[in-house]
């Protein structure tokens, strides 16, 4: 028993790393569904079915099977100092989301198999993409590695305590604290607190969505870096944050599709 539960923690905290769960991930896909045109529906449909619990962290699964095509890298999107997107050597998110839209645009010279791989690989990594943590900076040390910092933790009578929490597990825990949230009823709370902002999210194209979580990230970085100590205020407001970004990538996986399906 101990070596079952053992097992589970481990894989647990690998899924943790890079990626949110197949919870949120599963959810970010229904509310994307939700924002379909009837083409983009029709193209969705014809290769992942009517549900996405298998289609999303689809690398990740890979990973446990130790059968990825990639390195841990292509989780992370990567900037030079100038914020401008760096192709670095070896696995980048950005440019495996680009080969797989090619794939899926030029859909008609693939195998349906191949499409299918393509669309779980975009949706996998346009989650993973709208987590701060997994953003890399030229120049900014901190950017490169999971590091540790101190946070609000709690009270105990009249004395606030504090803990150490990895960056990472910061941004990947706010969505798996709600261990009460189904996938539909994520869809449903990211759908009425943020869904008034869907044009304002799916606006322009990947290009600019990646500038802005590129500058977005930029900002967390300046401030957040291993010395610091997060107030109960911002690990509140931070969560938020997280949210916004999982709508982020809900309404912008939608505008994908649209365009692909046209």
């Amino acid at each position: 028993m101990k070596k079952i539960l053992l097992i589970l923690a481990l894989t647990l905290s690998v899924s943790a790393v890079n990626a949110w769960n197949n919870i949120p991930d599963e959810a970010i896909m229904l509310v994307a569904s939700k924002n379909l045109t009837k083409e983009g529906k029709e193209l969705v449909t014809k290769y992942l079915g009517d549900s996405y619990a298998d289609d999303v962290c689809y690398i990740a699964g890979l990973e446990k099977t130790k059968k990825s095509p990639f390195s841990k890298e292509v989780h992370n999107l990567h900037f030079d100092k100038n914020l401008k997107p760096a192709k670095v050597d070896g696995d980048d998110a950005l440019a495996a989301i680009e080969k797989a839209l090619e794939v899926v645009r030029a859909r008609k010279s693939h195998t349906d198999a191949e499409v299918t791989k393509a669309l779980r690989i975009v949706i996998d990594l346009m989650c993973d993409i709208h987590i701060i943590s997994n953003v890399r900076i030229e120049g900014v040390a901190h950017s490169q590695s999971d590091f540790s910092f101190q946070w609000y933790d709690g009270d105990a009578g009249k004395r606030k305590t504090l803990s150490n929490i990895k960056w990472s597990k910061m941004w990947v825990g706010y969505p798996q604290w709600h261990n009460g949230f189904s996938p539909q009823l994520w869809c449903e709370d990211l759908e009425y607190s943020l869904g008034s902002k869907r044009e304002e999210f799916a606006k322009g194209s990947l290009n600019d969505w990646i500038a802005q979580i590129g500058d977005n990230a930029s900002k967390f970085y300046a401030r957040i870096n291993p010395e610091y100590v997060m107030t109960r205020r911002e690990r509140n407001e931070l969560e938020d944050v997280n949210c916004e970004m999982m709508a982020r990538a809900a309404y912008r996986l939608a505008a994908l599709f649209n365009e692909l399906a046209k």
